[in-house]
């Protein structure tokens, strides 16, 4: 794909890297929660860990869902432009598209899950998240592997 000479299409994909980084880094840290509350609760045995971790799960997810899907709203306003200047990336913006819409039916599952869960069993949480978690950065992975390049940017080395 060609590089475009439009310096705003670089700033965005650039600021789209910014926002993958924080949305990365907030689910680094759920995920962290999720293993430390888990392995409390095994070598305790309780079962209010689990509660206490359900209740810290609702508070993250709600603020990391209102992010991506602020994060994902700003690149569909921003998706027309693109389609526009670089008409041969239009196959890989109809990807994202749909594939925001299956994070945002995802991060609806997982919301609906943990407000119903009342704590009992961190695994199936645990699996749940993890699901969820793997189809966000499958999502962020082919978003920079195919957007960035036609805005200017090098995408990212592999994640870990």
């Amino acid at each position: 794909m060609p590089v475009p000479q439009h310096s705003d299409s670089q700033a965005a994909g650039r600021q789209l890297l910014v926002g993958h980084r924080e949305l990365r880094a907030q689910l680094a840290a759920l995920r962290a929660a999720l293993d430390e509350e888990g392995g409390l609760a095994a070598a305790v045995g309780g079962n209010g860990d689990g509660v206490s971790l359900v209740r810290q799960l609702r508070a993250r997810c709600l603020e990391y869902c209102l992010g991506l899907h602020h994060h994902h709203t700003m690149e569909d306003g921003a998706f027309p432009v693109f389609e526009q200047r670089y008409p041969e990336i239009a196959p890989v913006i109809e990807r994202l598209r749909e594939e925001h819409r299956q994070v945002a039916a995802g991060l609806d599952r997982l919301t609906k899950l943990v407000e119903s869960d009342d704590g009992q069993d961190l695994t199936w949480l645990r699996g749940e998240l993890e699901r969820t978690v793997v189809g966000i950065e499958e999502h962020f992975v082919y978003e920079e592997t195919y957007l960035l390049p036609a805005l200017g940017v090098t995408p990212p080395g592999p994640t870990s």
